[in-house]
């Protein structure tokens, strides 16, 4: 391993000291990618002002703060596991001759660390302190459904005050990050939730919320199934809900695939609950009664809805 190291570093030097234009920027990504801080320190220490581009890169999101001088402090507080005495010295060494370059280089690696969820480089570079400019590195996180960099922000106590954290999970379908931020502070306080889920056709998520957010009214599953074709909700509705939404949506022909799926799939037990369903069908235009008995009546789970066709069938073969 140590062998394989002192090779790498090797190359880096070599490619440094006689190619034109030495190692190139997405070298010092890659390094750090790839856990090879030594070679980041070596660029940082070794690179001369010909590598402008990487140091002078706008900061905007996160910054290290390069707090040698309360080393003692940080020391306490750290235990500095990740920074070895020896990396330490050679970047306070290399701080010294050039903070601003050093500075400006270590902050593009921690932008470029939560871009891709390193957290071992995050370690790394937080030991020097890391300073949030922005809250783009936590909704990146949430967007992309990273729950191990939430909760890295988390542990090393990044607040998480942006109030629609959880809103833009579930427009992102991330249920792993929703699921996270309802256990860290963020509740599940409107159906309006339920209705992005829907609108965004993230089934798990619509589940979820209807397990862990306000009790499901009438109005949001008529809105779900008519407006954004989740006739899903009808599992996790009140059999009267249900009925009522079949009713409802006959009234509307776009959506008699939908109104099918929830009389082929789910169960209606009250007698009361197959008489008005029935009713609705029979007084329905004859083109959609004739739409559904074409459509459902080889269904056994709907031969209730339509006895006058088995009492038909039952008379044809006694005739024959």
């Amino acid at each position: 391993m140590d062998e394989d190291k002192t090779k790498l570093e090797g190359t880096v030097r070599w490619l440094h000291e006689n190619r034109g234009e030495g190692c190139t920027t997405l070298t010092m990504d890659v390094a750090a990618k790839n856990g090879h801080l030594d070679v980041v320190l070596y660029l940082l220490e070794h690179k001369g002002e010909d590598f402008p581009s990487y140091a002078t890169t706008s900061v905007q999101n996160i910054e290290v703060q390069c707090l040698f001088a309360t080393s003692d402090t940080l020391l306490q507080k750290h235990q500095r596991s990740h920074v070895s005495d020896d990396q330490l010295i050679t970047l306070q060494s290399a701080y010294e001759r050039r903070p601003a370059f050093v500075k400006g280089c270590l902050s593009r690696l921690a932008e470029f660390a939560v871009r891709v969820g390193n957290i071992e480089l995050l370690d790394w570079l937080n030991q020097l302190g890391l300073e949030l400019h922005t809250t783009v590195p936590i909704r990146n996180a949430v967007s992309q459904g990273n729950v191990k960099l939430l909760e890295w922000f988390h542990w090393n106590q990044f607040e998480l005050n942006d109030s629609d954290l959880l809103q833009l999970a579930v427009q992102e379908k991330q249920l792993d990050a929703a699921r996270w931020l309802s256990k860290h502070g963020f509740k599940i306080t409107s159906l309006s939730l339920l209705e992005e889920a829907g609108r965004k056709r993230a089934v798990p998520i619509m589940r979820w919320l209807v397990e862990h957010g306000p009790p499901l009214n009438f109005e949001t599953a008529m809105k779900l199934t008519m407006e954004y074709r989740q006739v899903e909700i009808a599992l996790w509705v009140s059999e009267t809900d249900r009925v009522q939404i079949v009713i409802e949506a006959l009234q509307d022909k776009s959506i008699q695939n939908e109104v099918a799926w929830i009389l082929t799939r789910t169960r209606f037990e009250d007698p009361s609950s197959k008489r008005r369903i029935c009713d609705a069908i029979q007084h329905a235009p004859e083109s959609t009664a004739l739409w559904f008995e074409d459509h459902l009546s080889d269904f056994e789970e709907c031969k209730w809805i339509f006895p006058s066709r088995k009492r038909r069938h039952s008379e044809m073969e006694s005739m024959s």
